[in-house]
């Protein structure tokens, strides 16, 4: 090879053109095939026989490949675990509850007849659940029939249509109420569903003590406690008795002005609560 970086080219070194490449790799060529020659080496290497050849295995690794091996204390702990799942897990309880309403109801008997207080609560909230995924399910079967714009002006409709009651109609509970001088507020609601729309939504330990009260018998502690100026605990302010005030206005409102009258006949003694369902009645 020879330096062309020489005359006018010096100006710009480096510079080598196609054909000046080739003879470059044919001059590097004819030197290697005279350098075996004098070797005594072939001209042209064979190639190995694939006989000869191992191939290579291909090794995959699986997320578990870095895991270390577990002892037998912890697969039988694992196993202990996913028995005990089977066995007293939440779709275990969900499923013996829902035994136990088909049997109340094939006995002619009330759904949660029979039931704890727990028991209750767990049967609600899958009661929830499930009208959840039947919403959510009914809404999509309708979406695929449905064009885009057909889906936006029911949604926006289903958005902008009043809860509730019609406006010329009060929200009333539905199931009514009974007397009860037992009870802290001198009565108790009769319909579930009202004591989950009453308390169940916002304050859920009066509704658990709600349902105990009414299917268990126990004693209802968080109600409106009587006010008492030596107690910070009575006051208005106190974030329990704030709730237990909020709850019983959302309940008083409810009420008919003969389930109103009802309740004053029935506490002619003075309790916390006629009072609060007096100035409550003034607004």
């Amino acid at each position: 090879m020879t330096n062309r970086d020489k005359g006018i080219r010096a100006v710009i070194p480096g510079i080598v053109f196609p054909e000046e490449e080739a003879q470059d790799q044919k001059e590097k060529q004819a030197a290697k095939d005279y350098i075996r020659q004098k070797l005594g080496a072939p001209l042209e290497l064979q190639a190995a026989e694939d006989r000869y050849i191992t191939p290579i295995p291909e090794t995959k690794f699986e997320s578990t490949f870095y895991q270390p091996t577990k002892t037998k204390e912890q697969l039988k702990e694992e196993k202990f675990k996913r028995d005990f799942e089977k066995e007293y897990g939440h779709e275990a309880i969900k499923k013996d509850i829902l035994k136990n309403i088909n049997a109340n109801k094939r006995a002619g008997k009330r759904d949660y007849e029979g039931f704890s207080s727990s028991d209750i609560i767990v049967a609600e909230d899958i009661k929830e659940k499930a009208k959840a995924r039947l919403k959510h399910f009914q809404s999509n079967k309708l979406a695929e029939k449905e064009t885009p714009r057909e889906t936006w002006d029911r949604l926006e409709k289903e958005q902008n249509k009043p809860t509730g009651y019609p406006k010329n109609k009060k929200n009333f509970l539905k199931g009514g109420i009974t007397v009860d001088p037992n009870h802290p507020d001198g009565f108790r609601i009769n319909d579930d569903t009202d004591l989950y729309d009453v308390y169940g939504k916002t304050d859920s330990v009066r509704y658990i003590q709600e349902m105990a009260y009414k299917y268990d018998g126990t004693p209802i502690k968080n109600s409106i406690k009587p006010f008492d100026q030596f107690n910070k605990s009575t006051y208005p302010s106190d974030p329990a008795q704030q709730t237990a005030l909020r709850s019983y206005e959302k309940l008083y409102n409810r009420l008919t002005p003969l389930q109103k009258k009802q309740i004053e006949n029935s506490n002619k003694k003075n309790k916390p609560f006629t009072t609060i369902a007096n100035n409550l009645g003034k607004k």
